[in-house]
């Protein structure tokens, strides 16, 4: 149990992006500095590992390296891929009450009544566990285009130069590992050599299209200014691409050797747009036959065997091979080490899972942060807990900053908050959609879950040519335990957006999937010697002709955060400050026009349209049950003053009590996602992870030598 009396030089509340960006750093930096300085990170959820014997880890040691020897809670992956594992997610992964160990929070805004829940229009899925959001996102690395940086909204005085750094160094930090990113910026920066480099804790970013791992794309190449080690891969429509001077021929102009998705996806929507290709993915992958296993210099990674994708199509609910780049391995090493007796980077940095935190009180030298310790045995059991400590940096996400900070304001611990606490939220313009019956085989379960994107009105008159309407349109995998319900999907999907109990949403998903086999099973052996029945067919035959494309876009960014106060109100609530539902934002009805496009060159039907599953009609509906997001941005977000937002551009919390030149509480500081101004259109992993390196630099250097 936590001692509720600690003294610690740091915490760093949270384990996503930003907070193991932001905690790795101070680690390196505190080491260096040689005093007896420390560390605590304190993450609500708890350790995930998978179940089954991968490359590295043959003998499945890591559970019980973490639960054995170093005494932490830990959970398995949901390893079924059947209905039965649908189950075992929706009752042992999903967060509630009395499973507060549970990976997914879906977080519902509103206010419950009687006979029927009023959602404030937004519904947010997010991940709880050591390694935040790494845990269940889709891998995908993509910095956003510069135009979304003019927003005045982003009072930012990097320039052009250091803000590509940035980026290149989070790319490396998620790709390898942070250390090793650190230390390769300090050599581009003029540092001498060190004597025992930083080792990559992953093999670095990889583009996955075909179907198994060695096999050579043939792609092309275009070049990217804003990401020139790495260009953009592309599948061209064409029959034969034109051979490279003193080339040889493509030897594969049919794309067989391409992932259905990733061919049928880009093959479309390289008619809507030239700004389209294959995503820098977060997974460690084997490439093509004969070329080296770290392609791209600096050659950092040792060339040991690494866990490499299998194209289980899995990424959102648990990598069993364990290739892809989630963040609590960097942590796992860095604070216990490994299985195999590679010993612990840090001797400064601790963690605390099962640790939710609920206010932060300052204290006029240094902060309380007030907790709630959850027995790792009974998680539903708490004990109140503090820890001093001189430094709060806090990195909960979004909606956990959101509601820790408002929390505070409104007890009285940290008066000096802007009045803007809570505004500025904004849903990223996520949107998700299926189209039916595409007239080639598109295979949803196969490969990561995502494999292609396209950029719809960058500044580019091809792409549309109006930047206030930018948006991306990815393909989206459906794992196989998901696809097991793909037949009765939309109407639970629903239910989930309404508010429904989790335990009425998982009786409703057993009752409607016993019903359908049951009837299946009783006229499938009458029927199958005609033709094969549903009942014999497996997930990839049943989502074999449906696409699955998810959109994020620039929306208003308008939303504001507040506490819920009424009976039956979320703890949460959220409403547009300017009067207009989430789901009617213009960004929505442009998403939607790029889609009506892509689904002409999906589908042989003209009528065929893409269907969101958590809006009534798409975009005509007259109550909408909410946008579902998972990329919730802002609501504390960066600014020049305390008059317009929370922070500034490093970080530094606004304190309106105060004048100056520092008008900040001294020592606390932001890093996630609820800084951001407005909307990235684009995954927001890579830019969350670039501005927390760079406030980390800053809290290096408000630390003094």
């Amino acid at each position: 149990m936590a001692d509720s009396m600690r003294h610690v030089t740091a915490v760093v509340i949270g384990s996503g992006f930003g907070g193991t960006m932001i905690a790795l750093s101070l680690a390196r930096a505190f080491a260096r500095r040689g005093r007896n300085e420390s560390i605590l990170m304190l993450e609500r959820g708890t350790w995930w590992t998978t179940p089954v014997s991968t490359v590295q880890d043959k003998e499945v040691k890591t559970y019980d390296f973490l639960a054995t020897t170093h005494k932490q809670p830990v959970q398995y992956w949901s390893s079924q891929n059947h209905f039965g594992g649908f189950i075992d997610i929706f009752t042992r992964c999903f967060r509630r009450g009395n499973n507060a160990d549970g990976l997914y929070d879906f977080t519902w805004l509103g206010r419950r009544r009687l006979f029927r829940n009023e959602n404030d229009g937004v519904s947010i899925v997010r991940a709880s566990g050591v390694g935040g959001g790494s845990l269940v996102y889709s891998n995908i690395t993509m910095r956003p285009p510069d135009l979304v940086f003019d927003d005045t909204r982003w009072p930012l005085s990097w320039t052009a130069a250091e803000r590509d750094d940035y980026y290149e160094t989070a790319r490396d930090a998620i790709g390898l590992g942070v250390l090793h990113a650190l230390e390769q910026r300090d050599l581009r920066r003029g540092a001498p050599a060190p004597q025992t480099p930083a080792k990559p804790v992953n093999a670095g970013l990889s583009n996955i299209v075909t179907r198994s791992a060695r096999l050579a794309p043939h792609w092309h190449q275009e070049p990217d200014p804003n990401n020139p080690r790495r260009a953009t891969k592309q599948i061209r429509p064409t029959p034969l691409l034109p051979a490279p001077p003193a080339g040889p021929a493509n030897p594969d102009p049919e794309h067989r050797l391409w992932i259905d998705r990733a061919r049928t996806f880009q093959t479309a929507v390289s008619e809507l747009t030239p700004d389209f290709g294959t995503v820098d993915s977060s997974i460690n992958d084997l490439p093509p036959e004969g070329s080296p296993l770290d392609p791209m210099p600096p050659k950092a990674f040792d060339g040991k065997p690494v866990n490499y994708c299998e194209r289980q199509g899995r990424c959102n609910v648990g990598c069993l091979p364990g290739a892809r780049h989630t963040l609590n391995k960097q942590l796992m090493a860095a604070i216990f080490g490994k299985p195999d007796g590679t010993p612990p980077t840090f001797s400064n940095l601790l963690i605390e899972p099962l640790a939710e935190v609920d206010v932060v009180e300052a204290t006029g030298g240094g902060y309380f942060v007030h907790y709630a310790q959850r027995d790792h045995a009974d998680p539903s059991r708490t004990t109140p807990a503090k820890v001093k400590a001189d430094v709060v940096i806090m990195a909960a996400g979004c909606v956990g900053t959101n509601e820790i900070l408002l929390r505070s304001q409104a007890r009285g611990m940290l008066p000096g908050l802007s009045d803007k606490t809570g505004f500025g939220f904004s849903t990223n313009g996520d949107y998700i959609a299926f189209l039916e019956d595409t007239k080639e085989r598109v295979s949803l379960t196969r490969g990561p879950v995502t494999t292609s994107f396209g950029h719809f009105h960058t500044k580019e008159p091809l792409t549309g040519g109006d930047p206030s309407q930018f948006h991306t349109l990815e393909d989206q995998g459906v794992p196989p335990v998901l696809a097991s319900v793909l037949g009765m999907g939309v109407p639970l999907l629903r239910s989930l957006a309404k508010g429904r109990e989790r335990g009425v949403f998982v009786v409703l998903s057993i009752l409607f999937w016993v019903l359908k086999k049951i009837v299946a099973f009783v006229r499938a052996p009458f029927l199958n010697s005609q033709k094969q029945q549903e009942a014999f067919r497996s997930s990839d035959e049943i989502s074999s002709h449906m696409m699955c494309v998810v959109g994020m876009g620039l929306d208003k960014a308008v939303g504001q955060f507040r506490l819920g106060t009424g009976s039956g109100d979320s703890s949460l609530r959220v409403k547009r400050t300017d009067g207009v539902a989430f789901h009617e934002d213009s960004i929505y009805k442009s998403i939607n026009r790029s889609l009506g496009q892509l689904a002409k060159h999906l589908s042989s039907d003209p009528q065929a349209e893409f269907t969101n599953p958590f809006l009534g009609k798409p975009l005509g509906a007259v109550r909408a049950d909410g946008i579902a997001v998972s990329h919730p941005l802002g609501g504390c977000r960066i600014a020049r003053d305390v008059g317009e937002g929370v922070v500034d551009e490093f970080g530094r919390v606004f304190d309106k009590l105060k004048n100056g030149a520092r008008p900040y509480y001294d020592g606390l500081y932001l890093a996630d996602g609820a800084i951001i101004p407005t909307a990235l259109g684009v995954n927001p992993s890579l830019t969350i992870s670039a501005l927390a390196l760079r406030i980390g630099d800053q809290v290096i250097a408000d630390l003094g030598p």
